[in-house]
This record gives C-alpha cells, structure tokens and sequence, in this order.
C-alpha cells in the first residue's frame, strides 16, 4: 500500500481571510490522523487529530472487487473544520494517493525527496481546483 511507503502528507484548507494546512499521517493497518501541520511542527507527540479516516479493506481481500470503504469523522470540536472541508480534504488525499502521476509528483516527492517538493506550487494548484468545484456547485 502507497500509504505505508509515504505516510506523511499536507491538505490546506482554504477560507477567505487565507488558509491552513493539515499535515495526513498514515497509520498502520489503515487509518490516516490530520492534525495541524504547526502543532505537529512544534510537538508532534501532542498534535491533536482533527479528522481521522479509516479505510476497510475488507471487501478487497473476500471479493474480486477492488473497494475499499472509508469512514471519515471530524473530532474537533468548535467548528474548527466543516463538514464540507473534512470532505473535501478526504477526497483530495485519496486522490493523490490513487492516480499515479499525482502521487509522484506530490505524496512521494513530499516524503522520499523533499527538497524537490514544491510546496507554493502545490498550494497553488489545490486552490485552483478549490476554485473549479466551487464553481461546479454553483
């Protein structure tokens, strides 16, 4: 699994008067915590999650049928991340992790070769494809 050989990830959640980042972290068998990125900078022992997701893999190992499925819960209390954001957190990293160019170029470069990962051309790109969703709902 992707997630056991590149663990670690960052998710920024954008709003008006800017935006955050959350760094993923996978752990064994199949759960990633999100905490964010500055508390996990300064203590990463005391990072509080605040989305967990939980993969069951389950279905791949009895059936022919490749899917898994996810359970995403939003733990932080007061509003800190929207059901919206924690949705759309979810689905960029799973993303990123499926298609390949995509987790070359970002998950593994940010875990095997960070030095070439460019981190305001990613954040640049996320708010782009923000931007294409929003304006799909609308």
């Amino acid at each position: 699994m992707r997630a056991k050989e590149c663990p670690f990830f960052i998710q920024p959640i954008f709003r008006d008067e800017g935006f955050f980042i959350l760094l993923s972290q996978f752990q064994a068998p199949s759960y990633f915590l999100f905490a964010y990125l500055e508390d996990y900078k300064s203590n990463p022992s005391n990072a509080q999650p605040l989305l967990t997701l939980s993969v069951y893999n389950d279905l791949i190992s009895t059936n022919k049928i490749n899917l898994s499925l996810i359970r995403g819960q939003i733990i932080a209390k007061g509003g800190t991340i929207m059901q919206e954001e924690g949705e759309q957190v979810i689905t960029q990293l799973l993303d990123a992790y499926r298609k390949d160019e995509e987790f070359d170029l970002t998950i593994r470069a940010f875990n095997k070769t960070p030095d070439k990962f460019d981190f305001y051309d990613y954040i640049a790109r996320q708010k782009t494809k923000q931007n294409k969703a929003t304006t799909k709902l609308e």
